[in-house]
C-alpha cells in the first residue's frame, strides 16, 4: 500500500475546538507545531519544536527537516493561513500575476506531495467556510483557499477528514461509543467539543470522509481528541500494510 495513511485533515470554524484537540496527545513532545496562524495555543503545550512560519514557502523545507528527523511527525495550524501568507508574499504585487498563480498551485501541491509521500503523522489544521451552492440549493463546507485550488478543494486530497463542533450535551444524549467521554465540567456547562466522523442527513454539504470501517456507525461524535485519532489510524492501517 502507497502513501502515507496517517494524516488527518481537522475543519473547522473559529472556537470551535481546532487547537484544542492537540491537547491530550501523548507524543505530543516529539510532534513539530508550525504555527503559520502565529497566535499562541489556549493551553500549555510541550512540542518538540513549536516553529511560528515567518515565510509560507519555508514549510516544504521544513517538512523534509521533519522526515529526516528524529520526531513522529508534525501539525499545521493552520492550512488556510498558510496560503493566504504564500498570497500575500508571493503573488499579490507580483509583475507576472499569471505565473504567480501557477506558482501558488505548485506551492500547494508540492507541500501535499511532501506530506503524502512522507512516513510521519500530519494533522492539518484548517478553518472552515460555509457557502450556498447555487446549484444543489444547499449549504456546503470548504476551507476557503483562491485559485484553482480552492476550486477543486484542499478536501479532495485527504482520506481522512474530521469537522470539529461545540454540541449541547442534549444532541449527544443516546450516542455512545468508548471515544466519547463526557466529564463532569462539560455536564455543568451543558456542551462538549467534539469531533464529526462523517455525514448525515443533518449535515449534508460538509466534507467529512474515511475510509470505509475507520469509524463505526456509533461514532458518529468522538472527543476532540487526536490521540483517539492517531490511534485508530494506526489501528486501521497497520495491519493492511503488514500483509503487503
Amino acid at each position: 500500500m502507497s502513501g502515507n495513511k496517517h494524516i488527518v485533515l481537522i475543519m473547522g470554524q473559529p472556537n470551535s475546538g481546532k487547537s484544542t484537540s492537540l491537547m491530550n496527545m501523548k507524543n505530543q513532545d516529539q510532534m513539530v507545531y508550525l504555527n503559520t496562524d502565529l497566535k499562541a495555543l489556549p493551553f500549555a503545550d510541550k512540542f518538540m519544536k513549536n516553529i511560528e512560519v515567518a515565510d509560507a514557502a519555508d514549510i516544504i523545507g521544513f517538512i523534509d527537516q521533519i522526515e529526516a528527523g528524529d520526531c513522529d511527525g508534525a501539525v499545521l495550524d493552520t492550512i488556510t493561513f498558510l496560503m493566504s501568507m504564500y498570497e500575500r508574499q508571493h503573488v499579490t504585487g507580483a509583475v507576472d500575476g499569471l505565473k504567480a498563480w501557477g506558482e501558488y498551485g505548485n506551492f500547494y501541491r508540492n507541500f501535499i506531495h511532501a506530506i503524502k509521500s512522507g512516513s510521519k503523522d500530519y494533522a492539518i489544521l484548517a478553518h472552515e467556510e460555509v457557502v450556498h451552492n447555487e446549484q444543489t440549493m444547499q449549504l456546503e463546507s470548504r476551507v476557503p483557499i483562491k485559485g484553482a485550488v480552492g476550486k477543486i478543494g484542499v478536501e479532495a486530497d485527504f482520506t481522512t477528514i474530521l469537522s470539529t463542533k461545540q454540541m449541547p450535551l442534549n444532541k449527544l444524549a443516546g450516542i455512545e461509543n468508548s471515544l466519547l467521554n463526557i466529564t463532569d465540567e462539560e455536564k455543568e456547562d451543558g456542551f462538549k467539543y467534539v469531533f464529526c466522523t462523517r455525514v448525515t442527513k443533518d449535515s449534508v454539504g460538509q466534507k467529512m470522509r474515511a475510509a470505509v470501517g475507520l469509524w463505526n456507525r456509533n461514532e458518529l461524535y468522538i472527543d476532540n481528541d487526536l490521540e483517539q485519532v492517531f490511534t485508530r489510524l494506526r489501528e486501521y492501517y497497520s495491519p493492511l500494510q503488514e500483509a503487503v
